[in-house]
């Protein structure tokens, strides 16, 4: 296993999957709900785009905002209990899979309000989930977002004068996103509570990742890290 910061592979891979369940719940958030759970810079664009037209979805753009830093709140808290990151990560994560798990089934449920229910559950548990990113310290990925891993792949590149590090690992969690995305949007299209089961389920995967004790398999996925 690497030893260096932010570099631990298996750090790395959880990181990917919690970014391709991220594109699945903004996608279907977006799509179902009219605003991002997860994806705050776009939250505020929306929210000051629909007060300059008048439009109602302010308030969802509040809810969102509000639950997702009382989620960071919370997850900042966690984080920082003694453990080591790894298992700091993974036992967050573990956490947000289950939050998101019960939105699942709290939307097949149909219950009174269930559009803000939805939307406060994933945003709070996008809040956790951020924390736990961070929390991680891997290069580029304290958010998972495109921006950043775009920027690096451009700023680091050979043409700027740098010597390409992590390129594959910032493709691939640039794809997650994307794949993410459009695998959130074409199931929710058929059914909403199993989407936000599917991102449920990868969320969870990437915790348990975390908490699997060491195996020499595990140790080959240090080459995402480093190339």
């Amino acid at each position: 296993m690497s030893t260096r910061t932010g570099h631990d592979p298996r750090l790395v891979i959880s990181i990917i999957l919690v970014t391709m369940a991220m594109g699945m719940l903004d996608a279907i958030s977006l799509v179902h709900l009219k605003i991002f759970a997860g994806y705050m810079t776009a939250t505020v664009l929306l929210m000051a785009v629909h007060i300059a037209t008048s439009e109602t979805i302010v308030l969802s753009g509040f809810e969102a905002i509000g639950l997702y830093l009382l989620g960071a709140l919370t997850g900042g808290r966690l984080v920082r209990r003694a453990h080591t990151v790894r298992l700091a990560v993974g036992n967050v994560l573990l956490g947000v899979g289950s939050i998101v798990g019960l939105t699942a089934l709290e939307w097949a449920a149909q219950p009174p309000g269930c559009i803000y229910i939805t939307l406060g559950l994933l945003a709070f548990a996008m809040g956790l989930q951020t924390s736990a990113t961070r929390h991680a310290k891997v290069a580029d990925m304290s958010l998972p977002a495109a921006t950043m891993l775009l920027h690096g792949l451009a700023h680091n590149s050979t043409f700027a004068g740098g010597t390409n590090p992590g390129t594959w690992r910032r493709l691939t969690a640039i794809g997650s996103l994307f794949v993410g995305a459009v695998i959130g949007t074409l199931t929710s299209s058929h059914s909403i509570s199993i989407a936000i089961a599917i991102a449920a389920a990868t969320i969870l995967s990437a915790g348990a990742l975390l908490h699997l004790r060491d195996h020499r398999f595990l140790a080959h996925l240090d080459q995402i890290t480093v190339h």
